[in-house]
């Protein structure tokens, strides 16, 4: 009994859920590329939380292009006036690089926006407010937190 309950209590602090921190995992799926945008769904812990729209591929070109395939870490500001966004750490040749609200790839600089549905001849994401309140929903783990959760955010674009 006591070997058991110390290998349960092992496993868990080690796999960083007890005292660690646990990872929130955000897979950018890309779906269609064309020369005006890309389109796709985020993913956040292995559900399918909203579509996003991007910068079609330029070559990585800062503030022109969509981010390069790969996974990057993520942290959260605070100083936009959203009040919350994801913002990527070391993306090849880029900074700044964040997910965040609109509708149109005209309000894109290289980042990521969300939305509950897409025009793709148009190339926007509607009804961004909805699909961002989700992604911090799916983030906290309730729609109204008192505290940040100490996790690791990982994006990985496909």
């Amino acid at each position: 009994m006591k070997t058991t309950l110390l290998v349960i209590v092992l496993t868990a602090v080690f796999s960083g859920s007890l005292f660690g921190q646990r990872n929130f995992e955000i897979v950018i799926e890309r779906k269609l590329s064309s020369a005006a945008c890309t389109l796709g769904y985020l993913i956040a812990d292995k559900k399918v939380i909203c579509h996003t729209l991007e910068l079609p591929w330029e070559n990585n070109t800062k503030n022109i292009s969509c981010i390069p395939p790969g996974s990057y870490n993520g942290i959260l500001r605070y100083d936009k006036n959203d009040g919350w966004r994801i913002q990527l750490e070391n993306v090849p040749d880029r900074d700044g690089v964040q997910i965040h609200m609109g509708n149109y790839t005209k309000q894109i600089k290289g980042c990521v926006l969300v939305g509950m549905e897409t025009d793709i001849k148009s190339c926007i994401v509607g009804n961004s407010k909805l699909a961002y309140s989700k992604l911090k929903d799916a983030f906290y783990g309730t729609s109204n937190p008192n505290s940040t959760p100490d996790k690791n955010i990982i994006v990985t674009f496909k």
